[in-house]
């Protein structure tokens, strides 16, 4: 069995041999967070090595599974299309699609977000790299899919700006509020926020733009990250500028019709310098939560603040942490954050006055930490999406609370050999497995530590991954929750076969003559050489083109108004079957 196969087809034989998974999506008893662990529930793995697989974003479904989005590229270079993978409460796939709209020229999409529906459909905020003016221009994207993945529709917004789709919301009405951020090199870059209808028609969009006071005070930076609908059919959108060197929050609201109404920016005392990720109606029923890397900030509805909460001051257990996602749940919230020095993960139950209730810290080895790539369960798990070897795959997998009666890793752990070998500069991989007490076995392969008894023989990355350096014998040691398992490991030399003369079926062996004591082929006058052919090899890397768009001259910065939506500026595609 090839490399490329070989660890995917002993995942799937895993995974195959009596899985009998948790899936409860119930509320998860927060008393014992502190003492309880995480531990991975399944892993999955999705993709053809023959394509680059980029992952986008990975979503919960109303029916315990996940939507996954990534970003698919031939090796041989083709164009890039967006993928979707719907997938069942246990990572299994239910269906899976590709999407390319040939009709605007283009090179590629380029995937940011994906929400499922209330029609069971899905949502996906994107960017269309159009190059129909010489490129490349990064238009904001919308494509609705079906509750089986068959495209309802698909439009492209914005002809004057660089602006991928940061994120898309359903909102009220059917229709979506999105949110952007815009790119060009002369630095005056400002924040975009649009809203459609259900069909993705344009009804308002506008282009936020801070001066900081004077034209040169203009800087990139200016960004949104997420909306929240308010009761009045409003919306208050959050993000960040940049003025003198530094970042600053900014929350800014908008009216049902698409006008700007009040904006907050600046550094106050309740206000951190980090820009804000999310915004979500709070536990209490008062107002808006919003979550930036260092903690939360509650807001009433009309933008004052109600409290605040530093979380990274509040413990030395939490002064590295970057928080990455939140979660409204029962009466309070559940934050998720991963420390920016270790593998180091956080969980936080915190009650709707912000008052820290437990504390999950556990080392995850392999992950870095993701707003999108990470979807944080009201059951206190967590999901992860990653690509491995050098993304040939994608990698999803489920983390769970585990609690002090069950021990996480209970189980026998062991590799799915006890002997390996591999050639000089080849390269081969190993999985680890753990065979739990119910007979269910799983693969442990990414939270596995492994080591070489004599790393000048060979070396192996955390995945698992082994290359042959010299000659000789040596062992593998892993490492898992307490459990060892040890294996040989042999390296040998490259055939190298020797070199045949080729025998003519018509004539025979040439015949020497027999006073030649060098034996001639006749008619030449030396040895025949034989020297073997060297064999030539290439390799090819791609990479993404800057985007850049001309300086919008004509836009008022002042203007709280919304656009007039333009028939250019939201295009209806061509649907796919």
């Amino acid at each position: 069995m090839t490399t490329a196969l070989r660890k995917p087809a002993m995942m799937l034989m895993a995974l195959l041999t009596g899985i009998c998974l948790w899936v409860s999506q119930t509320t998860t008893s927060y008393a014992d967070m502190s003492s309880s662990q995480l531990e991975a529930e399944w892993t999955q793995l999705f993709g053809d090595p023959a394509n680059y697989n980029t992952p986008d974003h990975v979503a919960p479904t109303a029916d315990g599974g996940f939507v996954v989005l990534s970003d698919l590229t031939s090796r041989t270079f083709g164009p890039t299309r967006l993928h979707v993978i719907k997938t069942d409460a246990s990572g299994g796939t239910e269906w899976e699609t590709d999407f390319f709209d040939d009709h605007y020229v283009t090179e590629a999409y380029h995937g940011y977000d994906i929400q499922q529906t209330r029609d069971g459909g899905y949502i996906i905020g994107a960017a269309l790299d159009d190059r129909s003016n010489g490129g490349p221009l990064y238009r904001a994207y919308l494509l609705k899919l079906s509750s089986t993945g068959q495209v309802e529709w698909n439009r492209a917004y914005s002809t004057v700006f660089a602006n991928p789709v940061n994120s898309v919301q359903e909102t009220s009405d059917g229709g979506f509020i999105v949110t952007s951020s815009t790119y060009n090199r002369s630095d005056t870059a400002p924040a975009y926020v649009f809203k459609t209808d259900k069909d993705g028609n344009l009804q308002w969009d506008h282009t936020f733009r801070y001066s900081g006071g004077g034209p040169t005070d203009f800087r990139d930076g200016q960004v949104f990250n997420a909306a929240a609908e308010t009761s009045d059919g409003g919306f208050w959108v959050v993000g960040r500028y940049y003025d003198s060197s530094t970042y600053y929050p900014l929350l800014v609201k908008y009216n049902a019709s698409g006008k700007l109404i009040s904006k907050r920016m600046k550094e106050t005392s309740d206000w951190g310098r980090l820009d804000y990720k999310q915004i979500i109606p709070s536990a209490d029923g008062k107002g808006y939560i919003m979550l930036n890397a260092e903690g939360l900030w509650e807001i009433d509805r009309s933008g004052n603040t109600l409290w605040n909460l530093r979380l990274t001051d509040s413990s030395r257990e939490l002064d590295d942490i970057s928080f990455l996602q939140m979660n409204q749940v029962d009466d309070g919230y559940l934050v998720l954050g991963k420390d920016q020095t270790s593998d180091d993960h956080v969980i936080l139950k915190l009650s709707a006055e912000g008052k820290t209730m437990e504390v999950l810290r556990q080392e995850i080895p392999g992950y870095t930490g993701s707003f999108n790539n990470a979807a944080l369960l009201q059951d206190g798990g967590f999901v992860y999406l990653n690509s491995i070897e050098s993304s040939a795959y994608l990698q999803l997998t489920k983390f769970k609370l585990v609690s002090q009666g069950e021990q996480p890793g209970e189980g026998e752990f062991f590799l799915d050999d006890s002997e390996y070998s591999v050639t000089v500069n080849d390269m081969i991989d190993i999985v680890a497995l753990l065979k739990k007490p119910d007979g269910t076995v799983l693969p442990v392969t990414k939270e596995t530590r492994f080591s070489i008894e004599n790393p000048v023989i060979a070396s192996i990355d955390e995945e698992g991954n082994i290359i042959g350096l010299a000659p000789g014998l040596t062992s593998i040691k892993a490492e898992y929750n307490g459990q060892t398992a040890a294996a040989s490991l042999l390296v040998v030399k490259p055939y190298v076969p020797k070199p045949v003369n080729r025998i003519s079926e018509e004539t025979g062996p040439a015949k020497s003559d027999s006073t030649d004591p060098g034996s001639l082929v006749p008619g030449s006058t030396d040895p025949e050489p034989s020297n073997p052919v060297p064999a030539d090899s290439g390799d090819t890397a791609s990479g993404w083109s800057d985007p850049d768009t001309s300086n919008p001259g004509s836009a008022d910065p002042d203007s709280s108004e919304p656009s007039t939506p333009d028939p250019a500026g939201a295009e209806p595609g061509t649907s796919q079957p």
